[in-house]
């Protein structure tokens, strides 16, 4: 299980030792200095109940975490496949758009990081995939995941509309809520984190949002998009009201998965833009040589670059491509 204070994430000890092992083994003696923090991002998302299992988590999130691009996210991963670190295969999604490329740890990688011999950890609730932080293979695809929700107890019913009345209390008294990776306990129903609002806040019964999350599971989407994607028009709803405005939504055919890849495809361009804004003027006046020493490189005022090559000279803006050159170490500063 992983704790999160405020911003700061406390992970299980095998974990922890896992990222320590990276500045240890010679496995990882070549590993250039800017593929470091997708590394740890990428071990963070290990299965320590299941070794073995697909690592959940997509490339922008990957991206998004470690302050990095996409691409580099991509070549960490090429980076780790060459050595027999991790493995992938092509799955399609039977009747959903795209396929997904399932990212599978190797013996190699859990011996490095001194994984193989971990305990496994006791599930605390009923859930398939406790443990992992996101609910996406990790895969460059864009299209829409499967359902990682656990499974909904039989003896769970739900009464009416799923609705709670206002101002009513949980059953329990002490709201009987017990964190577990991205999933609560509440009223003796397993939902979603991000879902726990709607009850704790909007007066949703859990068994309501359960209801709702197998609806959304029926119309190929999850529940978590829909709300994620409409929330700003939810906050002034409740109970009843709340469950048949979702209840709607879920079946207006509309790809809310798609439409969160857009918003956060959006804001990934935009930081992108702000940190080559800030690059540009931290950089002024710096110089870089390839490793070869063919290209010379000077960052100029406003964000421009010069680059002479077989003496030729070029100028270009700068772009991300520059930036992962530096983090990869293909540019290196001129003294």
């Amino acid at each position: 299980m992983t704790a999160c204070a405020s911003t700061v994430c406390i992970y299980p000890s095998a974990i922890a030792r896992a990222c320590a092992a990276l500045d240890e083994s010679p496995v990882f003696q070549d590993l250039p200095d800017g593929y470091m923090r997708v590394l740890l991002r990428i071990i963070k998302k290990i299965n320590l109940k299941r070794l073995n299992s697909p690592i959940v988590a997509s490339r922008g999130k990957i991206a998004a975490e470690s302050g990095k691009s996409v691409e580099t996210v991509g070549r960490v991963i090429k980076w780790l496949e060459d050595r027999g670190l991790v493995r992938r295969s092509q799955i399609a999604r039977p009747g959903l758009r795209g396929s997904s490329s399932p990212l599978i740890p190797t013996k190699a990688l859990l011996d490095a990081l001194l994984l193989s011999n971990a305990p496994a950890k006791k599930p605390e609730l009923d859930d398939p995939s406790a443990g992992q932080e996101d609910g996406a293979s990790l895969t460059g695809s864009s299209s829409k995941t499967s359902e990682t929700y656990p499974h909904q107890s039989a003896a769970l019913g739900v009464s009416g509309d799923g609705s709670k009345s206002m101002g009513q209390p949980l059953n329990n008294p002490s709201e009987n809520i017990r964190h577990a990776g991205a999933f609560v306990r509440i009223d003796g129903a397993t939902i979603p984190t991000d879902l726990a609002w709607l009850v704790q806040n909007q007066h949703l019964r859990a068994t309501g949002v359960l209801a709702l999350m197998a609806m959304a599971k029926q119309a190929k989407q999850r529940l978590s998009d829909v709300v994620a994607a409409t929330k700003k028009y939810l906050v002034g709803l409740s109970g009843r009201e709340l469950y048949a405005y979702l209840r709607a939504l879920i079946s207006n055919g509309r790809d809310y998965g798609h439409m969160l890849e857009q918003d956060r495809n959006a804001h990934r361009a935009e930081q992108e833009r702000k940190r080559l804004a800030e690059k540009a003027v931290s950089l002024v006046g710096r110089q870089f040589l390839t490793r070869n020493g063919k290209v010379h490189v000077t960052v100029e005022k406003e964000g421009f670059l010069t680059e002479i090559r077989n003496g030729v000279r070029y100028c270009r803006h700068m772009d991300q491509a520059f930036l992962d050159a530096l983090d990869d170490g293909r540019l290196i500063p001129v003294a």
